[in-house]
């Protein structure tokens, strides 16, 4: 509460913006318009749903999980952004702290 209100967002704020997503939530169409926002909102953080990566200046993406996951989100890059994709990993041991 106390980093809410160092970036003034008093209670008030706080209240009302919970009562519109509540609001929202109960139009008999929120789920329908949910899901027509989700693609162009999905496709700023997410690869292979909108411009390609390399063509993102500045953009740095990542993902976190099991080898599994990481080889298919891997081979659907290479489908939607061309062959040549390559998602790297990087393991624990690659931030082992050295001695000198």
């Amino acid at each position: 509460m106390a980093a809410q209100l160092a970036d003034g967002l008093t209670p008030e704020i706080v209240s009302r913006f919970h009562k519109v997503v509540l609001d929202l939530g109960r139009r008999p169409d929120c789920h329908k318009e949910l899901y027509r926002r989700m693609k162009r909102v999905y496709a700023r953080v997410l690869c292979g749903m909108g411009v390609k990566a390399a063509e993102v200046e500045g953009g740095v993406y990542f993902v976190i999980g099991p080898e599994k996951q990481l080889a298919a989100y891997e081979q659907y890059l290479k489908s939607v952004e061309g062959p040549d994709t390559r998602l790297c990993r990087l393991y624990p041991r690659d931030f082992w702290i050295t001695g000198q």
